[in-house]
């Protein structure tokens, strides 16, 4: 199930997907380019991750936009 797309570069977008494996709900973030046909291919590039790791990445994620916002 697609949740949402970030636009990465031209080209190349990163989806966030839900899916299951083996019996475990999984939340994926993959980079998908663009084909000469205009459709999204999957990459190797990315990661899943289960619902209790995503609260610790949106965690990271907030430490890291409160850092990167004091940088010079």
């Amino acid at each position: 199930m697609l949740i949402g797309k970030i636009n990465d570069r031209h080209k190349q977008k990163l989806l966030v997907t839900l899916h299951d494996v083996k019996g475990t709900k999984m939340i994926d973030f993959r980079v998908h380019q663009t084909g000469q046909d205009g459709e999204l291919i999957a990459t190797p590039a990315g990661v899943s991750i289960t619902a209790d790791q995503a609260d610790q990445a949106i965690e990271l994620l907030k430490e890291a936009r409160r850092k990167i916002s004091n940088l010079p």
